[in-house]
């Protein structure tokens, strides 16, 4: 016998073909080669695409939706109607209010809450931008790079390589974006 929690509910299954219906009857979708860790508790209606993983003591809340490759730490909350973007990672104890929607290849670090819907933007940047606070300090990821507000104005140049300071389109896109971004952190402080 073994165990999975829908929502809150203890659901004992013997064969794969118990726990498909189950799960067709709670509107809950796997991709192919998802893991889900111990303890793990899905809301009505979640949607986890291919490959994903989900680390001891997961709770996702009715209508999540995760996309390909995600990863999310031990012991993670994500409220209802979150969408997480393909390649996501979650790192341990990570909390995400209800609605919050992370783009293509976010990564938040060990315990992490994001209480509302942080700034998310493609278009005006060659890769994704996002802005979001965790516990009072404020992060700006451009594209791969997830760094403090900090320490962004520190070195914001710090790939000169890919992007040099040159008056480039590209690195014009990039001051906007970043400029954007903090614009966002300042309205929502």
């Amino acid at each position: 016998m073994k165990t999975i929690y829908l929502s809150e509910v203890k659901f004992e299954y013997n064969t794969i073909s118990e726990i498909r219906k189950e799960l067709t009857d709670r509107n809950i979708i796997f991709g192919y080669g998802c893991e889900l860790g111990n303890g793990c508790k899905l809301g009505y209606g979640c949607k986890l695409g291919d490959m994903c993983k989900l680390g001891y003591g997961c709770e996702l809340g009715d209508m999540c939706e995760l996309g390909y490759m995600c990863e999310l730490g031990d012991m993670c909350e994500l409220g209802d109607m979150c969408e997480l973007g393909d390649m996501c990672e979650l790192g341990n104890g990570c909390k995400l209010g209800d609605k919050c929607k992370l783009g293509y290849r976010c990564k938040l670090g060990d315990g992490c809450e994001l209480k509302k819907t942080p700034f998310y933007a493609i278009g005006i940047y060659k890769y994704q931008v996002t802005a979001y606070y965790n516990k009072n300090i404020a992060f700006i990821q451009l594209g791969c790079y997830l760094r403090t507000l900090k320490e962004w104005e520190e070195d914001f140049w710090n790939n000169k390589k890919e992007f040099p300071d040159d008056n480039s389109k590209n690195s014009k896109d990039r001051i906007l974006a970043f400029e954007t971004a903090k614009k966002w952190l300042t309205i929502n402080k």
